[in-house]
C-alpha cells in the first residue's frame, strides 16, 4: 500500500505539469484558475475528512502552520504557471524537481535519517538526468525572468520540507486528511484576497473558461498532496526515498507524456537523461 501512495502522488503531480501546459494554449487566467483550484481542493478534502470542525481548528497551532504553508502554495503555484508559460514545461519541471536536495538535506541533518553512499550517488544521477532531460537545442528564454525558476526551486523545496515537518509534528494527533484540507483552505483564503486586489473587485472579469480550468487542476492537485503526505507517513524513516523517487519519476513521466501528447522532440541529451533517470530510480530504491 505504501508504494501505491507514492505511485498515485507521482501520477497526479505529472497531470499538474501537463495541465499547466494547456493553460497557455487556451489563454487561461492563471490567478482565477489557481483560486478555483484551491477551493476545489478544500471541498474534496473536507468531504473526505471525518473532522469538520473548521472554526475550532482556526485557533490551533497546527492550523497556523497550514495557513502559512497555504500562502506559500499560492505563491509557488503562480510562479510555476508563469515559469511554464515563459520557459516551458521542462524548465518548470527541472526547477521544481531539482529542489529535492532541500528536503533530503533537511531529513539528513535534522531528523537523523540514514542516507547511504549509494543513495547519494542515485541522487546525483537524478539531478544530472533532470538537467539532461530539460535541455533544449534552441532557447528563447528571457534572462530578465530567470528569477521565476529560482523562486520555484526554493519554494518547492520549502514546501516539501514543510510537509515533512507537519507530518512528523502533528499527524499523531490530527488526521492527515484534516491537515490536507486545512492547507488548501489557507491557500484558498489567501488566493481569494489576492484575486480581489488584482481585479479591483471587478467580478465581471471572471470567466467560465478559467473556472473550468481551475476545477480540472484542483482534482489532481489535491490528490498529489494527499498521497504525498501519506507516502511520507508510510515511509516515515525513509522520507528521502519518497522525495527522491517522487521528484525524478515526475520529470520522467512528464517528459514521456510531453513527447506523446505535445509531440515534443527528444535530443540525444534528452534520451541520455531518460536513461540516467531510470538508473537513478534503481539506485535510490536499492539504497532505501
Amino acid at each position: 500500500m505504501s508504494f501505491s501512495y507514492l505511485l498515485l502522488s507521482i501520477v497526479f503531480s505529472t497531470l499538474i505539469n501537463l495541465i499547466f501546459n494547456w493553460f497557455k494554449t487556451y489563454q487561461i487566467n492563471k490567478i482565477q484558475a489557481i483560486v478555483v483550484n484551491y477551493f476545489v481542493c478544500f471541498v474534496i478534502g473536507f468531504s473526505f475528512s471525518d473532522q469538520k470542525e473548521i472554526i475550532r481548528n482556526l485557533s490551533t497551532e497546527w492550523f497556523q502552520y497550514c495557513f502559512i504553508l497555504g500562502t506559500l502554495f499560492v505563491a509557488i503555484f503562480f510562479c510555476m504557471a508563469l515559469t511554464t508559460e515563459k520557459f516551458g514545461v521542462s524548465v518548470n519541471a527541472v526547477s521544481t524537481k531539482m529542489s529535492v536536495v532541500i528536503p533530503v538535506i533537511f531529513v539528513s541533518f535534522f531528523t537523523g535519517e540514514n542516507i547511504s553512499f549509494v543513495f547519494v550517488i542515485g541522487l546525483i544521477f537524478s539531478l544530472i538526468s533532470i538537467y539532461l532531460i530539460t535541455q533544449k537545442e534552441k532557447s528563447t528564454w528571457s534572462k530578465k525572468l530567470t528569477y521565476l525558476p529560482i523562486l520555484v526551486f526554493l519554494g518547492s523545496g520549502t514546501i516539501d520540507t514543510s510537509l515533512k515537518i507537519l507530518e512528523s509534528s502533528y499527524s499523531h494527533e490530527i488526521p492527515l486528511s484534516t491537515i490536507t484540507y486545512s492547507i488548501f483552505l489557507g491557500a484558498f483564503i489567501i488566493g481569494f484576497f489576492v484575486l480581489l486586489l488584482t481585479s479591483y473587485f471587478k467580478f465581471n472579469q471572471w470567466n467560465t473558461k478559467s473556472t473550468m480550468a481551475g476545477i480540472v487542476l484542483g482534482v489532481p492537485n489535491y490528490f498529489s498532496i494527499f498521497f504525498l503526505l501519506y507516502s511520507i507517513q508510510a515511509f516515515s524513516m525513509k522520507s528521502s526515498f519518497v522525495f527522491g523517487i517522487n521528484n525524478i519519476a515526475i520529470v520522467l513521466l512528464s517528459t514521456i507524456f510531453s513527447v506523446i501528447i505535445f509531440k515534443e522532440k527528444l535530443s540525444f541529451k534528452n534520451k541520455l537523461g531518460i536513461f540516467t533517470s531510470v538508473l537513478s530510480i534503481i539506485l535510490i530504491a536499492y539504497a532505501s
